[in-house]
């Protein structure tokens, strides 16, 4: 018993050894000394410290306090992969995807086997990938009750882009049962994030009614707010529905456009007396209108108009 408590205490001396060399190592690259925190990091590479290991192995593909050196950088890339460390595991899963430094040719079956390994760890980006791989059939066989799967791990974890894609599947009822609702929930929380892409497709579920009641401003709202981004499909969407809108006229000679419903906000344009605005909502004595020239959204007091 005895024994057995020495050679468990050693092993902890040796953990601690390996953190304490990864920590001076960290310290020495903040500082610019790259040569010595390769030296740091391999104390603990060596005996077995995967972040370490990862660290390492990017100094050498940099070529940072030594030569570049992919054969290095690849080696303790994957001993760092093999002890389960899921940056490792994701930086051999993109190599494999598209071909290493050496010019070795794209392997997708390789690079779903470690986005599947990140992927079960919790890394939302190797999700999201693997959710691509799925969908694609690339490495894979084509699965969309896999690609599904993945695509809701990564959303919960705040990847827009999965999030968007997400809510297509339920939309359309692709690996998952259909689920009006559910694309809802899922295009909004990316089109709020900024996404393009979700913020068209949320305007066109306004639009056509689908899993909430038809609402042709909150389409509009959504259709703009992706015009505004670039996408030309939300910029052509836009007018089906504005032709649902109140149309009020401008009632003075020039009446400022603003940013925001107060006069606190910028002006962004002005339009003239007999302009017809299309209407979007009101809140405290202003309104939300649509600009076509602009394919965005302003503000008027709505004493301005008829």
């Amino acid at each position: 018993m005895k024994w057995k408590l020495a050679i468990l205490s050693l092993l902890g001396l040796h953990a601690s050894l390996a953190m304490a060399d990864f920590e001076k190592g960290t310290d020495e690259y903040q500082r610019g000394n790259f040569a010595s925190a390769i030296y740091e990091w391999r104390q603990s590479a060596e005996q077995g410290s995967a972040r370490s290991q990862f660290r390492l192995a990017e100094m050498y593909a940099q070529g940072k306090g030594t030569q570049k050196d992919l054969e290095k950088s690849q080696k303790w890339y994957r001993l760092a992969a093999d002890s389960g460390y899921a940056p490792a595991q994701m930086k051999l899963a993109e190599q494999y995807l598209s071909g290493d430094d050496n010019n070795t040719d794209p392997d997708p079956a390789m690079a779903a086997r470690w986005y599947q390994q990140a992927a079960e760890q919790g890394e939302a980006k190797a999700q999201f990938q693997l959710a691509l791989l799925y969908l694609e059939g690339k490495g894979v066989k084509q699965n969309d009750t896999e690609t599904a799967k993945w695509l809701e791990a990564a959303a919960k974890q705040d990847v827009v882009a999965a999030q968007n894609n997400l809510g297509s599947f339920y939309e359309n009822g692709r690996g998952v049962e259909q689920d009006y609702g559910e694309a809802i929930k899922w295009y909004r929380r990316a089109a709020q994030a900024g996404d393009a892409y979700a913020q068209n497709n949320l305007g066109a579920m306004y639009a056509q009614g689908k899993g909430v009641e038809s609402n042709h401003a909150w389409a509009v709202f959504w259709f703009a707010m992706s015009a505004q981004q670039g996408n030309d499909v939300a910029a052509e969407n836009i007018s089906s529905s504005l032709e649902h809108l109140q149309a009020s006229e401008v009632q003075v000679g020039t009446a400022n456009i603003r940013a925001g419903n107060s006069t606190d906000h910028d002006i962004i344009t002005k339009v003239q007396q007999g302009d017809t605005l299309r209407i979007l909502g009101s809140s405290d004595g202003w309104s939300q209108v649509y600009l076509p020239q602009q394919e965005g959204l302003g503000w008027i007091s709505s004493s301005l108009l008829e």
